[in-house]
């Protein structure tokens, strides 16, 4: 972290320590002697006007210290007993480590006062030499301002520099800078979600199903800035970007290869700390020891008595080709980083366990499924992984010759494909990908059942326009476009039902769109079955965190026929809620904290169904 245009008094690493002899004297002596001042005496912006240039003594009690290795280099001081109320009471003073103060002892520093206000700063009296402190030991101590997060904004500028304490558990959020600048997001009690995973902004009412109107955004305006100020930031104290030595992650014990991350969840119990502002942002600076309380990594789902899994899983750009920064390649930067990505994939597909896998981002181009099978079963005793493939007419299909596609692995030694793969053609998803439809039989049994993979259009704004601009609703650029693909999937369903009758069909991927969007709307209002949210009982289903909100972007709907027979649905957090800092990237990744395992695999979480069928 660097600190930018903060207020500091510099001091030399080597000090002169002399006592202040300000009381005593008499009025000749007293007027020659520097003035004492409080801190809030200094941060007064008439009063520091009125001293600027004159020789002055501040004294405060030191309530944070950061002189440790790659930290800010000096102590947070505070007046122990603030004149005013609301007053800014506290300031930053660099300070070398070999000076012997500690947190509560009550320091004096003497020099001449360059400025005050917002950034108080002095220089040594002979402009060369060393400036005077003083130590008279802990003789006050400042207490904590006490601090309670909720929906009320509160005015950080006042709290700048002061000693504070939040009320209860904060609930880390967001860990996107953990490892480039030692800062996480925090909360109040709980999570946070992306509003329109929980509020339509079309229904007041989220079991609504309508898809136009903007009748409710309000509300979605309401909860974005409830959960501002429902939150602070966490920053390490550090001077130091990128820093191998990560703040936060518990310590390793035991076996010196086990795990440590930071998962989202994770609870920071009466935190007591340092308001500043870096770049540009208020944050905490943690002031002594921090209560933790870890999340455990989950195991994968139980999804109950079944005889069929089927899982969907976005693999982040699996790409083959090695991105040179030209090739327009999506996925690993060099050989190395290809191998890290593909151990990592192998590992989470293989814990899965499922008899069929809908992909998401794989690299659009012949023989990039197969390389993922053949990874995949050098793991696998019987090596019974296959892929249905590239279906033909893809490349002239809407979305066919996007640079990624979706594809559909499986088990050979448990179910069988009748027939070749399938598309669903429509124009809806010639800004997307299309869609991939096969059918299967597990063996022994003759009930078919048929999965339609997808990959609806991302909520990226770049290039759109008119209708696909994003709307300032809660749902991002190109909702139109996918509702227009939900459209079109329910389209394609109603045509088989007419067509079939009764039909065991799983729609399922990673749909961009959040539970209460339109797109899911309009999939739940052609009478599909929401797997994930009906088998969800008291948890708030997530597969994707997007700056510390979590949300689903991906879904699994099936007919009522298929929703009849599912024994449970599920998401395995093995990915939005881990640091990103433990992904295949060797670009600012600690290297010691990189383990060939199925987390942080991708930025989306897996989504399980188990379905029983006989």
């Amino acid at each position: 972290m660097t600190v930018k245009n903060c207020w500091f008094v510099r001091l030399l690493a080597s000090v002169a320590l002399s006592p202040f002899m300000i009381s005593g004297c008499d009025a000749a002596d007293q007027e020659t002697r520097p003035r004492l001042l409080s801190i809030s005496q200094v941060r007064d912006h008439d009063l520091s006007r009125e001293l600027a240039g004159k020789e002055v003594e501040i004294s405060g009690v030191v309530v944070a210290d950061f002189r440790g290795p790659d930290q800010l280099g000096g102590v947070y001081l505070q007046d122990a007993d603030p004149a005013l109320p609301g007053q800014p009471s506290a300031m930053f003073v660099y300070l070398g480590r070999d000076v012997a103060i500690s947190v509560g002892d009550q320091i004096h520093i003497g020099g001449i006062l360059v400025s005050g206000g917002d950034r108080p700063r002095l220089m040594p009296v002979d402009n060369a030499g060393d400036f005077a402190i003083r130590n008279d030991g802990s003789i006050a101590s400042a207490s904590p301002i006490e601090l309670t997060l909720n929906e009320e904004e509160i005015d950080w500028g006042k709290l700048k520099g002061s000693l504070v304490r939040f009320v209860g558990d904060l609930v880390v959020t967001d860990t996107h800078d953990l490892a480039r600048y030692g800062q996480v997001t925090l909360s109040a009690d709980e999570r946070l979600y992306v509003p329109t995973e929980l509020v339509d902004p079309n229904d007041a009412d989220p079991s609504g199903n309508t898809i136009t109107g903007s009748d409710n955004v309000d509300a979605i305006r309401a909860v974005e800035t409830r959960d501002k100020n429902r939150s602070i930031v966490l920053d390490d104290g550090s001077a130091k970007d990128n820093p191998q030595r990560l703040y936060l992650l518990p310590e390793s014990v035991g076996d010196s290869a086990s795990p440590r991350t930071l998962r989202l969840g994770t609870r920071i119990k009466n935190l007591t700390g340092i308001v500043a502002k870096v770049r540009g942002r208020y944050m905490v600076m943690p002031a002594g020891t921090l209560d933790i309380e870890y999340v455990d990594r989950p195991t994968v789902p139980d999804l109950g008595d079944c005889d069929l899994t089927i899982a969907s899983f976005n693999v982040l750009n699996y790409f083959t080709t090695i991105d040179d920064g030209r090739n327009q390649a999506r996925g690993a930067d060099n050989p190395e980083e290809f191998q890290r990505q593909e151990a990592k994939l192998v590992a989470a597909l293989k814990s899965l366990d499922a008899d069929v896998i809908g992909l998401m981002e794989l690299e659009n181009k012949p023989g990039v499924e197969g390389s993922l099978v053949a990874a995949l079963n050098s793991t696998v005793e019987g090596a019974p992984y296959r892929g249905v493939g590239r279906p033909v007419g893809l490349n002239a299909a809407p979305g066919g010759k996007n640079a990624i596609r979706v594809g559909i692995i499986y088990r050979s030694d448990r179910v069988e494909p009748t027939g070749k793969v399938q598309m669903v053609v429509d124009e809806a998803f010639a800004n997307a990908r299309t869609p991939l439809v096969q059918e299967f039989r597990l063996f022994g049994d003759e009930t078919p059942f048929s999965i339609v993979v997808n990959h609806f259009k991302s909520k990226g704004s770049r290039g759109a326009k008119g209708p696909e601009r994003d709307m300032k609703d809660g749902q991002g650029a190109n909702n139109a476009s996918r509702r227009k693909q939900a459209e079109a999937i329910a389209h394609y369903v109603a045509t088989l039902q007419q067509t079939r009758g009764a039909v065991n069909l799983l729609v399922f991927g990673d749909l961009n769109a959040y539970s209460q969007e339109d797109p899911i709307d309009t999939l739940r209002a052609a009478g599909l079955v929401d797997l994930i949210h009906t088998h969800a009982g008291d948890e708030r289903p997530y597969s994707y965190v997007y700056y510390g909100r979590a949300g689903c972007l991906d879904h699994a709907f099936a007919t009522p026929e298929l929703a009849a027979m599912v024994s449970g649905a599920a998401i395995w957090h093995i990915n939005s809620s881990e640091p990103r800092f433990l992904d295949y990237n060797l670009e600012f990744n600690p290297k010691p904290f990189y383990r060939p395992d199925p987390f942080r695999s991708s930025d989306h979480d897996p989504v399980l169904v188990g379905i029983d069928l006989r």
